[in-house]
């Protein structure tokens, strides 16, 4: 997320396109007006079959830890939504009656949010890569123009490799074709209709799970086209501005102290937590 169906940034993707909804009002019926004493626990909402459900569980478990706080986990929203609309009311119930935090979602500078969700400072930022069963490519740069690259249908990675390339001269241009199923995108490589794959790292590890032959695959540079870093944060209700607070305080220590950058270590993820 899990295709990026399942990819860290569904939530936010959907907030960037639907602010409109922020004056819509959900049924009160629908919403708890209590709010629960929660003592010394802590709600995180968590799609474990995300490609990055492992970092989002480790981290929240960390938070809680920071904060002496127990972690009671909270199965996330899934799926990619067809309908903004739907997706926004659905995650504010679940943030407003299940949830204390919703882990996993793409943060992006000046990205717009409705009334009812705020989102913490970034936990992680984590890399697409390039990855290839060719022997004789060590970058992008090393296949031939004119050979197609699979990419992660409708992700941050495809979008920056679609922009780059299009600025180059039209006979120095790959191909590219999105796929939804990492899996078949990977056939497809080893039937050599593809040159090399763009999926974000997580998916890569996910993609190990059930295919060990993926170990054989090799990440590659991806120079000359700039490699797409996803920062990765969570929504906290604006009801609870004082959460969002320790929490933000919370991550900011285990930054320092490289807690998160050894959790990442130890879950294979790339990348670092951000400074």
């Amino acid at each position: 997320m899990s295709l990026f169906s399942k990819f860290a940034g569904i939530a936010a993707a959907v907030l960037v396109t639907t602010t409109a909804v922020q004056a819509q009002l959900l049924p009160q019926q629908l919403q708890t007006q209590e709010r629960e004493v929660q003592g010394n626990k802590i709600r995180a909402c968590v799609d474990d079959y995300s490609a990055g459900g492992k970092l989002d569980r480790a981290i929240a478990q960390a938070i809680g830890d920071a904060l002496f706080l127990e972690v009671e986990y909270k199965e996330a929203l899934r799926g990619f939504p067809l309908d903004g609309d739907g997706y926004l009311a659905e995650l504010q119930i679940q943030l407003n009656n299940d949830c204390d935090l919703f882990m996993g979602v793409v943060v992006q500078p000046n990205m717009p949010f409705p009334d009812w969700a705020s989102i913490t400072r970034p936990y992680a930022e984590v890399p697409f890569v390039l990855v290839t069963d060719k022997p004789d490519y060590n970058s992008l740069a090393d296949i031939p123009y004119g050979l197609t690259i699979g990419t992660s249908l409708a992700s941050l990675g495809e979008r920056v490799f679609a922009t780059s390339v299009a600025q180059r001269p039209q006979d120095q241009r790959w191909k590219r074709l999105p796929y939804a199923d990492f899996e078949l995108m990977t056939l497809r490589m080893r039937e050599d209709k593809l040159a090399a794959m763009l999926l974000w790292q997580p998916s890569l590890l996910q993609l190990a799970e059930t295919d060990p032959s993926v170990a054989d695959l090799r990440i590659i540079s991806l120079d000359p086209v700039p490699q797409a870093v996803v920062p990765v944060g969570a929504l906290v209700s604006t009801r609870n501005t004082f959460l969002r607070t320790q929490v933000d305080n919370a991550i900011a220590e285990l930054t320092a102290d490289g807690t998160i950058d050894q959790i990442m270590a130890d879950l294979g993820v790339m990348g670092s937590a951000p400074r």
